[in-house]
């Protein structure tokens, strides 16, 4: 059994490969539906803990079906890989247990591993790990590294004797590379939740079991992605209705309500932090000094009933929506709060401008690296959500021609590629 887990900030994906390379995907179920897609988060139920036993959690698809059975009520953590490089986190009260993002890590693949042996009958003590080049957060590759280490440390805690890593586009790349008939200098860019990460790579030649060291010519990333976008729309749409940029009276004078509330509020890995008591406090009384106390009262309802979640979804279908139209409508509706707005792509581009202008700063400094004119690749291959974004395909289209750009297996691609590779691996070990 060759296992490939695509650890992603929002989604995780899990490819076996077997001895003749082919592949298959881990399935889950969620709400009486099947989905490749495990959803990078875990959910723990205060009411649910025992002092006297191990914590109880629930992870991925499970942990979306009990926070829905509970009504949003519990804790619901997500986006933990966008913290392996902060070392400052505490530890946080689960009922009567005091866990770290390290023990969240271990829970979540020990979870996983679980759902490996239950399908595939067998408990597999060896996997292959996707990385971004530089993870969201580093300032440099010891950081990194060291974020790379933590992951490694809670796999191994939770069951895999034996992990090894692979960089999340050079796995895209394997992926892409058994559908070739002929060599191809590709660029693989894979555009993930936290981060935005590039690799140009000689593929399809052949020794495709040797070390590929060499056919690797660039590698580039950027920590802004798909989250970014997000970010972008809550900022732009939500916030203005929950307060943002509205004014409250203190002692005689007039003061801007703090942003840093809403910056929490449009970052997965942040919404955690306005759940506190001191944050409630805060908001209790920005409320009663408030020139606009009915849209800060808004923002109080959407944290004390745990609505992160349904707002993140309700903003990831106006994205999507907004690839293939005009204009779309955004609606986030839990009484008594209602916002509901139509929203032109030409205004979220011009949210994210600053977003795409990074990624392909990215983009061209990869290339510059490497020393090759975009004429020189053959063929440029785009894995993740945000390929589909058309301000950002646009800037591919314009440096290589739309002829050059394709894709497939956008959400899968990088899991599959880790199978591959967790196999060829193990054969020249």
């Amino acid at each position: 059994m060759h296992v490939g887990i695509d650890f992603g900030t929002s989604n995780t994906a899990v490819a076996l490969a077997d001895a003749g390379g082919d592949v298959r995907f881990l399935e889950f179920s969620l709400l009486g539906a099947t989905t490749q897609s495990f959803r990078s988060l875990l959910y723990f139920d205060p009411e649910e803990q025992d002092v006297r036993t191990s914590i109880n959690f629930h992870a991925g698809t499970g942990a979306i079906e009990a926070y829905l059975e509970a009504m949003g009520e519990g804790r619901l953590v997500q986006s933990f890989k966008t913290h392996l490089t902060t070392e400052s986190l505490g530890r946080t009260q689960i009922g009567h247990h005091a866990i770290s993002l390290d023990d969240m890590l271990m829970l979540f693949f020990s979870r996983l591993r679980e759902h490996i042996t239950e399908a595939w009958g067998e408990t597999p003590d060896q996997v292959t790990l996707g990385r971004p080049v530089r993870f969201a957060g580093a300032d440099d590759d010891d950081a990194s590294l060291a974020a790379q280490a933590r992951l490694e440390a809670a796999a191994r805690k939770s069951g895999f004797e034996t992990v090894g890593f692979e960089l999340e586009p050079i796995a895209a790349a394997y992926h892409y590379e058994r559908m070739l008939d002929k060599p191809e200098l590709a660029l693989v860019a894979d555009f993930g939740g936290g981060t935005t990460d590039f690799c140009l790579m000689r593929l399809g030649g052949p020794d495709a079991d040797r070390g590929r060291h060499d056919d690797i010519v660039a590698t580039g990333g950027v920590g802004v992605a798909g989250d970014d976008l997000d970010a972008a729309i809550i900022e732009h749409v939500v916030s203005p209705e929950l307060g943002k940029g509205t004014r409250y009276r203190e002692m005689g004078r007039e003061k801007a309500v703090p942003s840093s509330y809403y910056y929490k509020l449009s970052r997965w890995h942040h919404l955690s932090f306005l759940r506190g008591k001191r944050v409630r406090a805060e908001l209790e009384r920005l409320h009663r000094a408030a020139l606009e106390p009915d849209k800060i009262e808004a923002f109080i309802h959407v944290l004390e009933n745990n609505q992160g979640f349904h707002l993140h979804k309700a903003v990831e279908r106006l994205k999507i929506a907004l690839s293939s139209e005009e204009e779309a409508s955004f609606r986030f509706d839990d009484d008594p709060v209602e916002i509901e707005t139509r929203v032109q792509r030409a205004d979220f581009e011009r949210w994210i401008e600053p977003c795409v202008s990074a990624i392909t700063t990215g983009l061209d400094e990869t290339l510059a690296r490497a020393g090759l004119a975009p004429d020189a690749v053959d063929r440029v291959f785009m894995t993740g959500g945000t390929a589909f974004v058309p301000c950002v395909r646009r800037q591919f289209e314009q440096r290589f021609g739309a002829e050059k750009l394709s894709g497939g297996d956008e959400l899968m691609s990088i899991a599959s590629g880790l199978a591959v590779r967790d196999g060829a691996q193990r054969s020249v070990s």
